[in-house]
């Protein structure tokens, strides 16, 4: 690695001079192999082809500072007396307005600070790199604002045969790194090699949602804005101060994105890549599939019989692969699925939403199906670089093979989509779009592509064909296994598969650093399959999996052999019952983070880092690392909750980190103090769970089987109607999806609801408190008649009839 010789070309400050980023060096790699670096730089004030006026700069370049606060620029020259980053602060500015100094008229901002600061243009600036003082200039990085964040592009020049390209930052002994998509092995990838690439795999370092964005903790984001291969050296242990950014090609562009907290600059990147639409509330109720290899009609209306039978909330039936008579017909298995109108029709009478299972190709077989032989006939498939139909390897079995579609190729996506409408049409509500990681780097594709360079963007193409046709006919969803930069709009997630095991490279470990790290990806709706997937869980294993999914966005029960909870032991189908019940219940909750996700591109679930990123505590003993295991497998769940699952075997307890704070015991009440690690109670049928102090948690009332009409009287549906949970010991304030704002008052004891759209019943209970209800009162101040129950029966709250203008209030007496 080259040592830094020079000062840094290129730095982001914020207004108090401290810096968060420098550009330490570009390299460039050509097919010989070598590494060659480019230290020297200049101004660049000329036009490509003008080399010579940058050669001839006479005044070495020390920094140009690139503002946290605004896009703007300012340049520095070599100076022997002091540091080219001074420490001196200088202004806040933007292109309308600086703190002092700014001209009234034209296109560029003086910033305040030592006399060698020059004026330079707001809108771009351009640098020019070269081995040494005389030779000429063989890369150029120019540098442009980009609304709250820089972008900046990384090119080639003449004479430079570039096949990898490097930017080399520093990093910090302390800075921790976050996203880079659904990452299995850690939550801080400091000290890792991440490979950017989308794999059939998620172990390790092998992931199906690569995303090429992450958060440091230094103070910025770095999302890189090419598709090619990349490979990230973060800190790695032989050279524990540089991060090394290397891309496999001729040209690389990213964009920095400045703030002032990972919530920011995540809000930032998710504003560029994309934010999901909202969707309908019936895919945050629990999912239920069977094994693929064996699934059919009859098995599909056993889930939906003695789903309801056993009392086990449920809002989604998923059809998997093998519902066809060969991969892709787009038509049900005339045997397996007889009548494939008559099971929507049903499941949709039980309160369920039926959701079909895709991947993008069609399978070779010697004859040739219909559907091969009419998209080979038209284009419709990639290609090899002769021009035939790519036939390879597209699943997990060696002989599994066939052709991708072509999704570059406007008539291939024309017909995809035809086959999804029709789908739709038939009543589908949803499709599970898996696989999409196997384009062959030497494949062609219609656009003149080839396969290197759209192999990582396969998947967002593919799903955006698939959203596009869906979304034309329904508000669905799309569960997707597969993305890239840009799916975060079109597409939840699912873990993909994982063994039925606590194993810490492939089990329940793995996912829950998943589910982080999709949502600081910037995937706030996301799932894991419940038990795993390759292999029958034992109790123990179904058990904490329920649990853990119970508290994710999207709780989803699938598997390879048994997953049907009545087939366990009975323990285990009444503890799977009372978490399934839970995430119903949470439906009012999870709706108002799920409408935040998509307003500001925060996930619902929430790794410490994001939501306390200034507390220490949460990557353990920095002198030994002891500790960090313990904090990366807890999250929060919203902004209330925070979430310790089990993820070992035997185990029934829980050491947890709890921030500085105080928090209560979820099922409880009991307070504990923040700044700490706690060993908590965790027997087999006990999710650890705790609630800030303060925390108001909406939950239905009375609790529901489903969220949808249904033709079943037995069936509970979802209302309006509320319980609320009070967690004492600070003021807190919640405001649901529709607006309603509850807020507590802890010294007088006193909740008000405020502005609900709708007339619904509201019971409150204050958990773990012995209180007793002192009384309740209208918007006009008037006595309220109020009921000591919840819709459910149960006993200890105070129930009163709230909507419209004005507050009404309930108060206890303590």
């Amino acid at each position: 690695m080259v040592a830094q010789a020079v000062p840094p070309p290129l730095v982001l400050a914020g207004p108090d001079g401290r810096v968060t980023w420098e550009l330490l060096a570009l390299r460039w790699r050509g097919a010989d192999g070598i590494w060659r670096a480019t230290p020297h730089v200049r101004p660049w004030e000329a036009a490509d082809d003008e080399i010579s006026s940058a050669r001839s700069q006479s005044a070495p370049l020390a920094s140009v500072i690139l503002s946290g606060v605004a896009p703007n620029f300012s340049r520095r020259r070599a100076s022997s007396e002091e540091s080219p980053v001074a420490t001196r602060p200088f202004a806040e500015f933007s292109p309308q307005r600086t703190l002092r100094d700014q001209p009234a008229q034209g296109d560029t901002a003086n910033v305040t600070g030592p006399e060698e600061t020059q004026l330079i243009p707001v809108g771009s600036i351009a640098l020019a790199f070269s081995l040494d003082a005389t030779s000429a200039p063989c890369l150029a990085l120019r540098i442009a604002a980009d609304g709250p964040a820089f972008h900046l592009e990384v090119s080639t020049l003449e004479g430079c045969a570039a096949n990898w390209l490097a930017l080399d930052l520093r990093a910090r002994p302390d800075e921790h790194f976050l996203g880079l998509g659904e990452r299995f092995d850690r939550l801080d990838q400091r000290g890792n090699v991440v490979d950017l690439t989308v794999v059939n795999g998620a172990s390790g370092g092998r992931t199906y949602a690569a995303i090429p964005f992450y958060i440091s903790s230094a103070g910025y984001g770095l999302q890189l804005l090419s598709n090619v291969r990349m490979v990230l050296h973060l800190a790695t242990p032989d050279d524990p101060a540089v991060v090394s950014i290397r891309c496999a090609a001729p040209s690389l562009t990213l964009r920095l994105i400045p703030g002032k907290s990972p919530k920011e600059i995540l809000s930032r990147y998710t504003a560029f890549a994309g934010r999901p639409a909202l969707p309908p509330s019936w895919v945050f109720g629990p999912w239920k599939s069977r094994d693929w290899t064996t699934d059919n009609q009859a098995r599909v209306a056993e889930d939906i019989a003695r789903g309801r039978k056993h009392q086990l909330a449920g809002t989604v039936e998923l059809i998997d692969a093998s519902w066809q008579p060969y991969y892709h017909s787009f038509t049900f298995d005339p045997v397996k699925f007889p009548d494939p109108a008559g099971i929507i029709h049903h499941a949709h009478g039980q309160g369920y939403r039926l959701v079909l299972w895709v991947s993008p190709w069609v399978v070779w077989s010697d004859p040739p199906s219909e559907n091969y032989r009419y998209c080979a006939e038209r284009g419709f498939f990639i290609k090899t670089p002769s021009g035939d139909p790519y036939v390879h390897r597209l699943a997990n079995s060696p002989t599994f093979v066939g052709s991708c579609l072509d999704f570059t190729r406007p008539e291939a996506v024309t017909w995809w989509q035809e086959q999804i409408r029709r789908l739709v049409r038939l009543g589908v509500s949803g499709f599970k779009t898996d696989f999409g990681e196997q384009i062959p780097d030497d494949a062609v594709f219609a656009d003149g592509r080839t396969g290197h360079e759209v192999h990582n963007v396969y998947p967002r193409l593919y799903n955006q064909a698939t959203y596009a046709a869906m979304q034309a006919e329904t508000r669905g969803i799309l569960l997707a296994r597969a993305a890239w930069d840009g799916s975060q709009a079109v597409s939840a997630l699912w873990a993909g598969d994982q063994s039925s095991d606590f194993g810490p490279a492939t089990g329940l470990p793995s996912v829950i650093l998943a589910g982080q790290s999709a949502g600081l990806s910037g995937f706030p709706f996301w799932a894991s399959d419940i038990g795993g997937y390759f292999g029958t869980p034992t109790d123990e294993v179904f058990i904490r999996w329920t649990q853990f999914g119970a508290l994710s966005p999207i709780m989803q029960l699938h598997g390879l052999g048994c997953r049907e909870p009545w087939n366990f032991a009975a323990e285990t189908l009444a503890i799977y019952r009372r978490y399934a019940q839970l995430h119903m219940d949470l439906l009012p909750y999870i709706l108002t983070f799920a409408r935040q996700a998509v307003e500001t591109g925060l996930p619902i679930m929430r790794a410490l880092a994001l939501e306390f990123p200034d507390d220490a505590g949460i990557w353990g003993d920095p002198s030994t690392g002891s500790g960090r295991d313990m904090a990366e497998h807890e999250y929060c769940f919203g902004d209330a909750l925070l979430v310790a699952p089990v993820y070992w075997g035997g185990d029934r307890f829980r050491h947890a980190y709890l921030p500085a704070g105080d928090w209560r015991d979820f099922w409880t009440g009991a307070a504990l103090a923040g700044g700490r690690v706690h060993r908590l109670p965790a027997p087999l049928e006990l999710l650890p769970l705790v609630a800030r102090a303060g925390a108001l948690i909406p939950l239905l009332d009375p609790s529901a089987d489903t969220c949808l009409p249904t033709d079943n009287p037995a069936l509970r549906v979802a209302g309006d109607d509320l319980r609320l949970l009070i967690f004492g010991g600070a003021n807190g304030h919640f405001r649901l999806y529709d607006g309603t704002r509850f807020s507590w008052d802890d010294a007088t004891a006193t909740l008000t609801i405020a502005d609900s759209p709708v007339a619904r019943q509201v019971a409150a209970r204050l958990v773990g408190v012995c209180a007793s209800v002192a009384g309740a009162w209208s918007p006009n101040d008037q006595p309220l008649d109020w009921a000591s129950s919840s819709l459910n029966g149960a006993p200890d709250l105070a129930r009163i009839r709230v909507g419209g203008a004005g507050q009404h209030r309930i108060a206890w007496t303590m």
